[in-house]
């Protein structure tokens, strides 16, 4: 399930490769890697990148964007809620290739204020949920190498 990405010869790898089941995505090198069925994340201190899948009722469709933006605004509100948080305005992105809505929501713990990055990608009947947690001001590379790198299989 992983693999270390380099150029060959002793030097540590830049980056490591994480698949999950449909999918696949890059972590730094050296983060910590765990697995399950239906997610893969890798993790390394208080940051983390991770993919989960979910089965969607009905295959979606691009002409349902706009109704499904509405619906992942809610998601994001509820996750914010949860996290007694505050969510930013979504925004349109594109992620392997598909339209995707992504949503940064600020929140605290333990004294430290963190951002957890939220991306939905839609794929027939599938939802692909990518998740990016941070210190915050500490964004780092990890955030932005999940959502170039992640790859539907």
């Amino acid at each position: 399930m992983l693999a270390a990405a380099g150029c060959g010869g002793k030097a540590a790898p830049a980056a490591l490769t994480v698949e999950g089941s449909g999918f696949g995505f890059t972590a730094p090198a050296g983060w910590s890697v765990k697995s399950t069925a239906r997610s893969a994340e890798a993790a390394s201190g208080d940051r983390s990148v991770s993919v989960t899948v979910f089965a969607l009722k009905r295959a979606f469709r691009r002409a349902l964007w706009t109704k499904v933006v509405g619906e992942l605004d809610g998601v994001a509100a509820s996750v914010a809620d949860q996290l007694r948080g505050q969510a930013a305005p979504g925004s349109t992105v594109t992620v392997a290739g598909r339209m995707a809505r992504t949503y940064d929501i600020a929140f605290s713990r333990g004294g430290r204020d963190f951002v957890e990055r939220i991306t939905f990608v839609l794929d027939g009947k599938r939802e692909f949920q990518l998740l990016c947690r941070y210190p915050a001001a500490a964004e780092g590379p990890a955030c932005a190498a999940l959502g170039s790198s992640f790859r539907l299989r």
